[in-house]
């Protein structure tokens, strides 16, 4: 008998690599390692470019339990979902910031994080209690560079 967690890390895994076999060879790569519990999982996606944003996945063993953080490590959480739909949500926003529409603003007690989907759909998130002196925000670029 598989493991449904196991079963949902393949799923994970097989659309990160997906997404790197649709770039330029040597634009990224993916990584899955245990998290600190030894029992959930961490799947990255992680971007050659210094100054693109990292993008990982944090499956918990109990269902529902999946978070997805970019950049410095915003996070957001989804659980109120079906597996399907929440694999669909990774994939639109893992698109969003390999194509580097997502930033962080950097407050005096927190950070800020969005990640741009299309014209419409923007995902938020906050993080408290990350104090920085001086306020600011990054702009990620895309993994890849368009040639000109």
């Amino acid at each position: 008998m598989v493991n449904p967690s196991e079963e949902r890390t393949a799923c994970l895994v097989a659309l990160f690599h997906g997404l790197v076999e649709g770039m330029p060879a040597g634009t990224a790569s993916v990584e899955s390692k245990r998290g600190k519990n030894y029992v959930d999982r961490i799947i990255s996606l992680m971007p050659c470019n210094p100054r693109a944003a990292a993008f990982w996945v944090h499956i918990e063993n109990e269902w529902p339990g999946i978070d997805v953080s970019f950049g410095s490590g915003t996070t957001m959480e989804f659980n109120d979902a079906s597996f399907e739909a929440i694999t669909g949500l990774v994939k639109q926003l893992a698109s969003a910031v390999i194509a580097g529409r997502c930033e962080e603003r950097f407050g005096f007690l927190g950070v800020r994080g969005a990640i741009r989907v299309d014209a419409v759909n923007v995902y938020w998130a906050t993080d408290f209690f990350h104090p920085r002196l001086i306020p600011k925000t990054v702009h990620y670029a895309p993994y890849t560079v368009p040639l000109t």
